[in-house]
């Protein structure tokens, strides 16, 4: 049985592992698919590319792009895009320099409560640097003693309900989508369980949503059985993956999630007949 996962991250976004040692770690679980997703950067997928190539794996050129829809967090997978679209260069562009003006506002807020840190000492943690997560300024928080462990960072003070929290801007998922199909790509909602509002799912798929993220470490039997149910109503594709980040996240090891190839090869046709 192949092993496939359509949700990694590299060192290019919020994960720990080069794309280098992506592919070693993969060729090392026998792995015949995988997308590296970084957010909002296409870069980890160019540098993990002749990586892959070399050991027979797979690499499906995907993104995970941030957005907001109805003042919920969403992130869109978009897989097998055209890595050359100006439109989504441009939305590419757009977010990570959004990034880095969120991480300054956000380093201002963290100052009304004494924790004072620079942009220098969050780039000694981002490996690029077009692309600044909260997670690197957790780590820089915990580097220089403001916070005992890495987790505090979130529920204290930078995650969703944290008073030191800042919106990014972004696009909208309905021009999200509509880039990505210009692109050649489909739209996958990320980890809805996560979202914690299965309301929003037909409302984005009238705006031109095409896939859900189902087989996902945090996601329960019932949470799956709920999604399968509702990619089967709305004809939806079905996707699954780890969301590694390596020691960023906790409970998403590599092989823990697994997408059937059935799933994948639904994923494959709809984009040829795209295309």
């Amino acid at each position: 049985m192949k092993k496939i996962d359509l949700h990694i991250h590299t060192t290019y976004s919020d994960g720990t592992y080069t794309p280098k040692e992506i592919i070693q770690a993969v060729r090392d679980l026998e792995f015949s698919t995988i997308a590296i997703t970084d957010h909002d950067t296409i870069d980890g997928y160019l540098a993990a590319r002749r990586y892959a190539r070399k050991y027979d794996i797979d690499l499906i050129p995907a993104v995970e792009i941030s957005s907001y829809f109805q003042s919920y967090d969403i992130h869109i997978l978009a897989y097998f895009i055209d890595i050359h679209n100006k439109k989504l260069t441009t939305l590419l562009n757009f977010t990570q320099k959004a990034r880095t003006k969120r991480a300054k506002q956000i380093l201002e807020k963290l100052e009304e409560f004494d924790i004072f840190l620079t942009m220098k000492q969050v780039y000694e943690f981002v490996g690029n640097k077009k692309v600044i997560s909260r997670p690197h300024i957790a780590n820089a928080m915990l580097k220089n003693g403001f916070i005992e462990n890495y987790e505090e960072a979130y529920y204290k003070y930078i995650g969703n309900d944290s008073p030191a929290y800042v919106c990014k801007p972004t696009y909208k998922p309905v021009e999200i989508f509509q880039i990505v199909k210009e692109a050649g790509g489909l739209s996958v909602l990320a980890h809805p369980g996560v979202i914690k509002n299965d309301f929003l799912i037909p409302e984005l798929v009238e705006l031109g949503l095409d896939g859900l993220e189902i087989f996902y470490p945090l996601h329960t039997i019932y949470q799956k059985n709920i999604y399968l149910e509702l990619a089967h109503r709305y004809n939806l594709l079905i996707t699954g993956g780890s969301d590694f980040h390596g020691n960023n996240k906790k409970n998403n090891e590599l092989g823990r999630v697994t997408l059937k190839e059935e799933y994948l090869e639904r994923l494959k046709s709809k984009w040829k007949e795209m295309n």
